[in-house]
């Protein structure tokens, strides 16, 4: 069968790019040159945006999880003074107010905040222009992020450190306010401390002890500089420079595309909210994004996979019909393409364009995301080496994106026109 691409091409550029490329580093400005060089011999003519971040979701984390750990450890003396375990009750109000504060901050993926010192880092981007430039037409973004990120534990083990502690802590929480009311109580002389008491004070200390074990080992997770971010990233910034060049050679018709690299998106999506809040006002101005689209690309390694459906306890689908046609077009080359269910906390920058569409009131712009979740067993540590990077699923996905945007492409209704 006749390929309009390089089928080494992808797979080479993983090769190339084996090298750490941790945000703000030497290793990133090579990453950066190699992506710059890669474009201008397509005679694609890239935009360098430079933009300051900071370590501001490192230190919020670390000062939740050290207040989690102080809260567990006056709450684990208290327990030992039954008569006293009642001032659990305004210790968990404080805890609550502290924590979901913190969260809020967090997961605010519109909001730049610098806490600590800043560094600099740059995003590379292009736009292919449609050949019918009529007014407010459609865009469709592809994304991925350049930087590379290494930690002591790795990211299958801190999944299930995180969800154990999750589990471990709500439990404790439960107890400890039993335990709490129970000693409220006793001091009106309704109730009196038994053995049942003492058993669940037993247990609770248990699981508190558990839940400090869970929250020092999280809190002691540090970055390293030892992955060169292979499926995490290359493999994006690889299909990213192919897809450049195929729209390059034969632009869309009514929509225009799109491509950029993000930089520190292992330090929480600054490369994406920089751009975002940049630029969001204005692609709202120029384009209809009511009908446009960002595809992500972060994690193409041992198989190809899409996430379908996020949330913690009750998964939604990621968006309307738009993974519908990506696997459509994977069924017509034959491919499979495995759906993925994720975990909210766990993403790409897929999530910054969602929370910008969010805040400026944009309903049916549609995000998703190609990562392939079983990978995290390589990622962010030595393991995740180019040997992880199947080109067959490279290609494959070069093949799935362009056959995808052609189709969104003759979708577009003539009457916006």
């Amino acid at each position: 069968m006749y390929k309009f691409y390089d089928e080494q091409a992808a797979i080479n550029h993983v090769k190339k790019l084996a090298f750490t490329r941790q945000a703000g580093t030497n290793g990133e400005s090579k990453g950066i040159n190699y992506i710059l060089n890669e474009l201008e011999k397509a005679n694609i003519v890239p935009i360098i945006e430079p933009f300051k971040w900071t370590k501001t979701f490192t230190i919020i984390i670390k000062l939740v999880f050290s207040f989690i750990i102080l809260f567990l450890i006056i709450c684990q003396v208290i327990l030992f003074f039954p008569n006293l375990t009642w001032i659990i009750l305004p210790l968990d109000v404080l805890f609550f107010i502290i924590v979901y504060s913190g969260i809020k901050i967090l997961f605010d993926n519109t909001k730049i905040l610098y806490i600590g010192k800043k560094r600099e880092s740059k995003n590379v981007l292009t736009k292919v222009m449609a050949k019918d430039l009529y007014p407010k037409r459609p865009v469709i973004i592809f994304s991925a992020h350049h930087d590379t990120t290494s930690l002591r534990y790795s990211m299958k083990a801190i999944k299930f450190i995180l969800s154990l502690g999750f589990i471990f802590l709500l439990s404790y929480l439960t107890l400890s306010l039993t335990l709490s009311v129970w000693s409220l109580i006793t001091l009106f002389e309704i109730t009196q401390i038994d053995y049942i008491y003492l058993l669940l004070r037993n247990i609770s200390f248990i699981i508190g002890v558990l839940s400090l074990i869970v929250n020092i080992i999280i809190l002691t997770n540090k970055d390293l500089d030892k992955s060169v971010g292979s499926i995490d990233n290359a493999s994006g910034i690889a299909i990213l420079i192919e897809l450049a060049k195929l729209v390059k050679k034969n632009p869309l018709e009514k929509t225009d595309v799109i491509f950029f690299w993000c930089g520190a998106e292992e330090k929480a999506y600054w490369g994406s909210k920089q751009y975002c809040n940049r630029h969001f006002e204005v692609l709202n101005h120029d384009y209809d994004l009511e009908r446009s689209y960002n595809i992500n690309i972060d994690m193409v390694g041992t198989y190809l996979g899409l996430i379908d459906k996020t949330g913690l306890f009750k998964k939604r689908k990621l968006n309307e019909n738009l993974n519908n046609i990506l696997e459509a077009s994977a069924n017509q080359i034959k491919f499979p393409l495995k759906k993925e269910s994720m975990f909210f906390i766990f993403g790409s920058d897929h999530i910054t364009f969602r929370a910008f569409a969010k805040k400026f009131k944009i309903t049916k712009f549609q995000v998703t995301s190609f990562i392939s979740n079983k990978d995290t067993k390589f990622i962010h540590s030595k393991k995740d080496t180019p040997e992880k990077c199947n080109a067959t699923n490279l290609n494959a996905c070069i093949e799935i994106c362009y056959n995808a945007i052609k189709s969104l492409d003759l979708r577009v209704d003539l009457a916006y026109k």
